[in-house]
């Protein structure tokens, strides 16, 4: 029996893309330097950057704010141009407000969360920081129905590291063979929750090709309508791998 899901946050129940995406197709248009370049160029040197600067936030090296700062200020650089620190900050400021403008749950995050919580307790296991994803559950409305938040801020380990899986069983008071991790990163998510004991679900929206041969490994496109996702969760049922 299933008595625990836990679930990732950030593009997985948060639209952490579209926010980001909206963030982004503003600032391409209001700065000519980046317009000159194709916007899924310009958006995927974000993306690395900001997969690069979150790992030093988690690590301490950078606050939240002084990341951002430096995440525009080498973009700008990628794009050719060197700015000073108050234009620097300008746009990451702007970057910010649209992002937070255009937060929201992934589609049907609500309605999956609210049926799973009928039938089990509920966990959010994160790498991130703990204020961040506190305001984006209340933000979405989402938190109502989370029985723990895990993040790795407070924590003090980061997914795929076993023990973080463990401290948020430990709070849900269940067992990992009761358990089920689902999420959108194959490494940390599946490839994590698999070696703590769990078992796991790839949440695939962008049908990626599966990059790891674990097997037993349920694979969900959307969550809306729910019916498929509360299959996989609480009967094992899902997406075949490579369908």
């Amino acid at each position: 029996m299933t008595r625990a899901v836990l679930f990732d946050l950030d593009d997985t129940l948060f639209d952490h893309r579209q926010c980001a995406r909206t963030a982004l197709a503003d600032l391409h248009q209001a700065y000519e330097l980046f317009r000159m370049q194709p916007f899924d160029d310009f958006e995927r040197t974000h993306a690395a950057l900001l997969e690069e600067l979150h790992v030093r936030v988690l690590a301490g090296a950078f606050g939240l704010d002084e990341a951002r700062r430096e995440r525009f200020r080498r973009l700008f650089e990628a794009s050719g141009v060197v700015r000073g620190t108050d234009a620097v900050a300008l746009a990451a400021s702007r970057y910010r407000e649209g992002y937070q403008r255009a937060r929201g749950p992934v589609p049907g995050a609500a309605a999956l969360l609210g049926l799973v919580k009928a039938r089990a307790r509920v966990a959010i296991v994160s790498n991130n920081l703990l204020d961040e994803q506190r305001e984006k559950l209340k933000h979405c409305g989402l938190d109502q129905w989370v029985d723990a938040l895990v993040v790795s801020e407070e924590a003090g380990v980061s997914k795929p590291d076993p023990r973080i899986f463990a401290i948020a069983l430990e709070r849900l008071g269940c067992s990992a063979h009761e358990a089920v991790m689902v999420g959108d990163s194959w490494a940390a998510d599946v490839a994590g929750a698999r070696a703590a004991g769990l078992r796991a679900i790839w949440f695939n929206p962008l049908r990626h090709p599966r990059p790891g041969p674990l097997s037993g490994v349920a694979e969900l496109h959307t969550l809306d309508p729910p019916d498929e996702a509360l299959a996989a969760i609480f009967s094992g049922a899902g997406t075949p791998p490579g369908q």
